[in-house]
């Protein structure tokens, strides 16, 4: 069975073709960007203003390292 194609690759990244490309890319962005605010809201409200940053690796890494294997897959 072939896979469907969602991504084409151009230069060094992929770019979404085909609108199962924008569905996955808009189904894990929104949530990782609203996990990242609650997370830095959280270390905020709990007197870590220093660690904001610890939020965004920790959530934007594997969301990147997902979406980066889903569009090799679907390339």
């Amino acid at each position: 069975m072939q896979r469907e194609i969602w991504f084409h690759k151009v230069l060094w990244s992929y770019m979404p073709c085909h609108l199962m490309g924008f569905v996955v890319m808009a189904a894990v962005i929104f949530p990782t960007i609203i996990a990242i605010n609650l997370g830095q809201m959280a270390l905020d409200a709990l007197g870590y203003a220093g660690a904001d940053w610890l939020a965004f690796p920790i959530f934007f890494i594997p969301a990147f390292l997902f979406l980066l294997r889903v569009s090799k897959r679907h390339s």
